[in-house]
């Protein structure tokens, strides 16, 4: 993948600061007022409706002078419901230009760092559900897949996309991996750059590589494990980082958290 094919920061910007002027323009302050649905139909007369979207997640079709329907698939997951609703409001609000008929699929929640509608639609969809001056002054205490559960959880949405609101609200010194098998499909750095991860295969000795192996469960907390399995420059090194990775069934990928605890 070049350069040029990742989502520039800017970019990323553009999309939740249009997700914020919605939540603001309605005076939403609390994750128990977000209602998608309201906002569905407050933004775009867009009704939503279960059903009628086989072999997919989400559909929209609309146009901006008469509004439309958002369609989703039947599902008593109520995170990922509202995460498929709120990604497509931000189809609607993003890339509205003249009628649309859009369909999401599943692979497509795991699009985050590539430059196209459907990442651009997903950081929409999580600063709507999760915007930074709600959740920043949660992202406190000690990283976890735990602390993400409970965040996701509070704010009604998916883990996945509560990975990468965590990832750019945290103070702490933490990188985020999505990979699917055994490759690394995209990952977000560590802070300031350092240390670099070695992007490629999962290693053999990392929590989420023995899952894989079939030797151990997800991890279940943060956990030592070898510098050399996810860094840059630490082939001979005997330091340790932390990491917690746990497998989602349901998109088939692992999401792996790393955390630096002490200086390297």
């Amino acid at each position: 993948m070049t350069r040029s094919t990742f989502l520039n920061d800017l970019r990323i910007a553009e999309c939740r600061t249009a997700a914020t002027a919605l939540l603001r323009k309605y005076y939403i302050e609390t994750p128990e007022a977000i209602d998608v649905e309201t906002i569905a139909w407050l933004r775009g007369k867009l009704s939503v409706k279960t059903g009628g979207v086989s072999g997919a997640e989400g559909r929209l079709v609309a146009t901006p002078e008469h509004g439309g329907v958002i369609r989703v698939a039947p599902t008593s997951n109520q995170g990922r419901r509202r995460f498929t609703i709120a990604h497509e409001i931000g189809h609607f609000v993003l890339h509205q230009r003249s009628a649309i008929d859009r369909t999401t699929l599943r692979k497509d929640f795991t699009v985050w760092t590539t430059a196209t509608e459907e990442a651009e639609a997903n950081y929409f969809a999580a600063e709507l559900l999760m915007p930074e001056y709600m959740i920043r002054k949660r992202c406190v205490g000690i990283p976890s897949i735990q602390l993400l559960d409970s965040l996701a959880a509070e704010f009604r949405t998916s883990l996945l996309a509560t990975a990468f609101q965590y990832w750019d609200y945290s103070k702490e010194p933490v990188a985020l991996i999505l990979s699917e098998g055994h490759d690394m499909q995209s990952f977000r750095p560590f802070k300031g750059g350092w240390p670099r991860i070695r992007f490629g295969e999962i290693h053999e000795h990392s929590a989420a590589g023995e899952r894989l192996a079939g030797k151990a469960a997800d991890s279940g907390k943060m956990v030592p494990t070898p510098a050399y399995a996810w860094l840059e420059g630490y082939d001979r090194s005997d330091k340790d980082i932390m990491e917690d990775s746990v497998y989602l069934e349901y998109y088939d990928r692992t999401i792996t958290l790393l955390w630096v605890d002490k200086p390297l």
